[in-house]
This record gives C-alpha cells, sequence and structure tokens, in this order.
C-alpha cells in the first residue's frame, strides 16, 4: 500500500512538473495574415448625411450617385490647344498647301508687274500736254483697279484657306485627343492655356482675351495630356 501511494505521488509530481515544463516553454511563432481593408465587393454603399441618404454605385465603371448620366465622377484631362494647333500648322503637310498656294498668287503677281512695265515703257511719262495723256491715264487707271480687284480676291481666297486648314487641323486635334483619352481611360478633354505662361499682350483687350482663354487657375501636372497628343500626331516635341 506504501508502495503505491510512493508510486501514486512520483506520478503526480511528474505530470504536474510537465505541466510547468510547457507553461514555462516559449510560446511557438504563429502566423497572423493582416485584415483585409477592402470593402465588398457590394452593389452599392450607402452614405448618411443631413440632407438624407446616398447610395453610391459602379456605373460602368464610374462611380455614380443618381441615374443621370451627369451624376457620374468621370476622368479629367486638358490638351494645351494653342501649342498643338501652332504645331500642327507649322507640320509639312499645312506648310505646303500654304507654299503651294502663295506660289499661284506670286506668279499672278508678276503678271500685273509685266503689264505695269509694259505700260510704262509705253508711256514713260505722261503728261497733261500729251496728246495721249487721257489713253495713258486711261491704261493705267484700268490695270489699277484690275490689280485692287485681284488682291481682294487673294486675300478671300487666302483667308477661306486658312480657315479651312484650321477646321482641318482642329479635326486632327480632336482624333488624336481621342485616341489618347481611350488609352488612358479619360473622360472630359478640356483646351487649355497653362496659367504661368506669358500674356505678351500690347492692348487691353489682348490681355483680357488672355484671361479668358484660360480656365484653369490651377491644374495638377498628371491631367495635362498635351504630350501624348503631340507624339499621336507626331508633331516634334517643345
Amino acid at each position: 500500500m506504501k508502495t503505491f501511494s510512493t508510486i501514486s505521488m512520483c506520478a503526480v509530481a511528474g505530470a504536474a512538473g510537465a505541466l510547468v515544463a510547457v507553461l514555462l516553454a516559449p510560446a511557438p511563432a504563429i502566423a497572423l495574415n493582416p485584415l483585409p481593408t477592402d470593402l465588398g465587393p457590394a452593389d452599392a454603399l450607402i452614405l448618411a448625411g443631413k440632407s438624407g441618404s446616398m447610395s453610391v454605385r459602379n456605373e460602368s465603371g464610374r462611380m455614380a450617385w443618381a441615374d443621370g448620366a451627369s451624376s457620374r465622377a468621370y476622368a479629367v484631362g486638358c490638351v494645351h490647344i494653342d501649342r498643338v494647333m501652332k504645331g500642327l500648322l507649322a507640320s509639312e503637310r499645312y506648310a505646303s498647301e500654304r507654299a503651294k498656294f502663295d506660289e499661284e498668287a506670286r506668279g499672278q503677281g508678276e503678271e500685273f508687274e509685266r503689264k505695269g512695265k509694259e505700260l510704262h515703257d509705253k508711256y514713260p511719262d505722261p503728261k497733261p500736254a500729251d496728246p495721249n495723256f487721257e489713253e495713258a491715264r486711261s491704261a493705267f487707271m484700268m490695270l489699277q483697279s484690275e490689280y485692287e480687284k485681284w488682291m481682294q480676291q487673294i486675300q478671300r481666297i487666302q483667308s477661306k484657306h486658312m480657315a479651312e486648314q484650321v477646321e482641318r487641323a482642329y479635326r486632327d486635334v480632336v482624333a488624336a485627343t481621342e485616341v489618347v483619352a481611350a488609352r488612358g481611360g479619360v473622360d472630359l478633354v478640356y483646351r487649355f492655356m497653362p496659367p504661368e505662361r506669358e500674356f505678351g499682350s500690347l492692348e487691353l483687350s489682348d490681355a483680357m482675351l488672355q484671361v479668358q482663354v484660360r480656365p484653369f487657375l490651377r491644374l495638377p501636372a498628371g491631367i495635362d495630356l498635351t504630350d501624348e497628343v503631340v507624339k499621336e500626331l507626331a508633331l516634334p516635341a517643345e
């Protein structure tokens, strides 16, 4: 009986020692996964406010808070239109068209110069007392009238030609902007002038116009798509 008690005590002591060893042993490292910080997926997010709740949802990749197309958060970009238009109009394609027109006009102008020289050779120094004075004056006046009509016509044609070039250049800019915007997921693209650009105005009206064509007083550099549009149009970089 004494032997059994002795054995029991030893067993209890051994178990207690094992328990103490377990309690005193360093805890094994447990890998803890960070809790996710994302919300969702969810069909909508209800936001409470003083004037009522608002449901915000994903509508075709854009944050929407109402059914109308104007109730969307659109991606915005801008293009320095003056820089791109001037670069395009100075390009070889547009410049060669103007050079061809100028060459034709120059040839017609030289024809008037030739006719004027012929009249000067025929009437070298007409004076009122000369018998052919009226004839010479009439010939000079007729040539002068023809020249003035020609100049007016040339100016009209040149103005129309330039207007057509400006519109075509604008369409080219719009097309290039469409490509750049589609590639970058941009919805709205504004034309703008950098607010830091010098006015270079000599008159009040010009200065006021410079103010009017600058819609942004400040803008983040990341929304300026000008360099990408310039590249898309294969224009030289500034």
